[in-house]
């Protein structure tokens, strides 16, 4: 649409400039609200005047509210940024990206937000309220079982659901595997019960150490408590994911030095759901199974990998050369760069 555009500023000089601007400041007030017009010219680089003046621009027309606490989005507001955003997207060249990254890992979807999580974590923030806007438009009605994995991406995907989701819909969040030794905030366990929370449903934990021995683990799945929620597990059909580097996961598992010798001589590249694997998407050690492997999301009705930064660029390729193409990836710039470069 380049040469639509070309002549949309011929005719309105700067209109384009302004679109963008509101656009950010839109998703920018999302991100924070409620927040101040001080703090909203500091986090966009503006002059408090031309907040001030598109801020008025944006309560015109009914897409934010000015409260005692500070500016919130309006639901017009929040119907306003879904439906610009292919129009953005087109205009400022993160729609061809899409397409070449799709092309490149054989996606048939794939959304790409701004900037590079490995530099600003509130990247993070941003892939978490794309993964929302799918999960409005994608998640089946009537009842899903969603089977969600740790760590710091997708408890930023947990600060972001709204309880929209549940307009027609119940939904239970269980863990995709056992835990791991990490912070509490990030465990499975956590995450699922911050979803459950934000979208009014239900949650089940599943309290079983991710890297117990075999006859530790085949004693424990005969307890009650962890029987049911594996057997959710096993009904799944909604995944929330994210592909981790393979060393950084290794280290945050605390796998033995014999593992991780193992992982280096076979050069393992990244992981997801207990699989590490090379370059080439070839598993080359597997975690004994507590829970999803990557082979279980053939069944699934929709899948949802968020995973952004430059430094998980070879992860994500190489993992994108073994699920199902239905996966839907939500990454950032950085990643997206690093890949098609």
């Amino acid at each position: 649409m380049d040469f639509e555009w070309r002549w949309v500023n011929a005719v309105v000089p700067k209109m384009t400039h302004k679109l963008l601007r509101r656009y950010s400041m839109l998703l920018t007030i999302r991100q924070m609200q409620p927040v101040g017009r001080r703090s909203l010219a500091e986090k966009m680089d503006l002059t408090e005047r031309t907040v001030r003046t598109d801020l008025d621009s944006l309560l015109d027309t009914g897409l934010v509210s000015m409260q005692t606490n500070g500016v919130w989005l309006t639901d017009e507001g929040q119907e306003a940024v879904l439906n610009l955003q292919p129009v953005v997207a087109d205009l400022t060249g993160l729609q061809k990206k899409e397409t070449q990254l799709k092309a490149r890992l054989g996606l048939t979807n794939c959304l790409i937000v701004p900037g590079d999580s490995d530099v600003k974590q509130d990247v993070k923030r941003a892939m978490g309220k794309a993964a929302n806007d799918l999960l409005q438009q994608h998640l089946p009605v009537g009842d899903s079982i969603v089977a969600v994995m740790g760590g710091t991406t997708m408890a930023a995907v947990a600060e972001t659901l709204s309880s929209t989701l549940a307009e027609d819909r119940q939904l239970t969040f269980v863990p995709a595997r056992g835990g791991m030794g990490e912070s509490p905030d990030i465990q499975a366990n956590t995450i699922c019960a911050r979803m459950a929370e934000a979208t009014k449903g239900h949650f089940q934990a599943l309290y079983l150490p991710e890297l117990s021995s075999e006859s530790t683990s085949t004693s424990l799945r005969h307890e009650p408590a962890i029987a049911k929620t594996l057997e959710l597990i096993d009904h799944a059909n909604v995944a929330i994911h994210c592909v981790g580097d393979a060393m950084a996961m290794a280290r945050r598992r605390q796998m033995s030095d014999e593992v991780m010798a193992t992982l280096v001589k076979r050069h393992a590249v990244g992981e997801a759901f207990g699989d590490f694997f090379d370059q080439d998407g070839q598993i080359v050690y597997r975690v004994p199974k507590l829970g999803l492997s990557i082979s279980d999301l053939d069944r699934m009705d929709l899948v949802v990998a968020v995973a952004g930064g430059r430094s998980k660029a070879a992860a994500v390729e190489a993992y994108f050369k073994i699920p199902p193409a239905k996966t839907f990836l939500i990454t950032d710039e950085g990643l997206a760069d690093m890949i098609l470069k």
